[in-house]
């Protein structure tokens, strides 16, 4: 499957959720958490999972989150249904914004007092506030006496740069990373393509870069475990931490949060099993160093979130050249290969709209082909428009992950 992304811009009057870890949200600090109640689920946009202190610890809780660039807050919004019980959902939040850093700075914004277990909360600032880093002091619960819960947090408004949230990719991703019990990450950037590898049973990456994030696939032990994995830059540009799914084992399983990622090296190294372009080849890239080429081989499709549109748009974008430029390769090494290109949205616009956008997309990428060499009657071509969600459409996160192109082996 190829995933082609439409890219996040918006107007910068548009209100969006800055806190949502799929906009750049992350986590700089919480008073600490019960078992898997992470504070990252704070940000993830499924009010079916949360944030619980350590039992028995006494308020205030503190919670601060950071968000890519200074932004203006508007209103803020809780989700507590969800709650293993209504006396232990959060009752007064303390919202305080600082424009200086995840320690210092704050200054008190307004105080929500929310309603028993309930989602959809919305809590307008008597006048909007501007800064990065936003403080959650949780005062009080609805009445018991171990744990104070919340689902998610969200914070509406507008950011004032450009940087993040639009379409300039992520720089100087190359290199390798430490994380905590998957080996070391060997990542490799070209454009908005990034592929690589880690040590934890075989594993291969194959992704793209849009602004602050890299959406990847993950594929470990031959292609018996895969899945979509989404990562946000930290603030000090030196790490990614993020979730993943299993989508082999498990097709309907919960994001796991756990992949935390520190960079060691600009060297982007290598693993016994994959090697970047350019080295000597491993079995892992299907012998010539191309994911792509790999990926059809074995499993008749690919998926590459490398190919990036600018929203609404059918033309690819400068950045998607080097993932094009892989398929290309593919498919010239393989006279005999004929593939079909699906095209796939997400559902923020019109069912017909929907679907329109996605032929489009799937002709253009056709198109792009063609021009390189690659006879047209090797190349089908269909769009599914919202029709065939694999995450849900709900979510900023669901969202773009259904953004996407597939390109299958006929």
């Amino acid at each position: 499957m190829l995933f082609l992304l439409a890219a996040g811009a918006r107007a910068d009057d548009t209100e969006v959720d800055l806190l949502a870890f799929s906009n750049g949200g992350l986590i700089d600090h919480t008073s600490g958490a019960y078992g898997g109640w992470s504070g990252l689920q704070l940000l993830d946009e499924n009010p079916a999972t949360g944030w619980a202190n350590p039992q028995n610890t006494k308020p205030p809780f503190e919670i601060v989150v950071s968000v890519p660039e200074r932004s203006r807050f508007i209103r803020f919004g809780f989700d507590t249904a969800s709650t293993e019980n209504r006396e232990r959902s959060a009752r007064q939040i303390d919202i305080l914004i600082s424009d200086q850093s995840a320690t210092g700075g704050f200054q008190k914004a307004m105080t929500a007092t929310l309603a028993t277990a309930a989602d959809g909360q919305s809590f307008p600032l008597p006048t909007p506030v501007e800064g990065r880093w936003v403080k959650f002091m949780v005062v009080s619960n609805h009445g018991a006496p171990d744990y104070w819960e919340i689902m998610n947090v969200h914070g509406y408004g507008v950011a004032l740069t450009n940087t993040p949230l639009t379409n300039t990719p992520l720089t100087n991703v190359s290199g390798t990373y430490d994380s905590a019990a998957y080996g070391r990450f060997h990542l490799a950037q070209s454009g908005a393509q990034l592929i690589g590898c880690y040590e934890y049973r075989g594993g291969v990456v194959q992704g793209g870069l849009e602004a602050h994030l890299m959406r990847l696939t993950w594929t470990e032990d031959g292609d018996n475990n895969t899945g979509p994995a989404v990562m946000v830059q930290t603030r000090d540009g030196k790490g990614f931490q993020g979730p993943w799914r299993n989508e082999r084992s498990s097709p309907n399983s919960a994001w796991q949060e756990n992949w935390v990622l520190r960079k060691v090296s600009n060297d982007v190294g290598f693993c016994p099993h994959w090697r970047p372009s350019g080295s000597t080849p491993a079995a892992g890239a299907g012998g010539s160093g191309n994911l792509v080429a790999a990926g059809l081989a074995h499993a008749g499709r690919v998926r590459l979130y490398g190919i990036t549109f600018d929203t609404d748009s059918d033309r690819p974008r400068p950045d998607a050249a080097p993932t094009l430029d892989q398929v290309i390769a593919a498919l010239k090494a393989n006279p005999g290969w004929h593939v079909t290109i699906e095209g796939h949205t997400d559902s923020t616009s019109t069912p017909a709209h929907n679907q329109d956008l996605s032929a489009r997309r799937a002709a253009s990428v056709k198109g792009y082909l063609v021009a390189a060499g690659i006879q047209a009657g090797r190349i089908a071509t269909v769009g599914f428009g919202q029709d065939h969600p694999v995450a849900d459409n709900a979510t900023s996160l669901g969202r773009s992950q259904n953004r996407r192109v597939e390109i299958v082996m006929e």
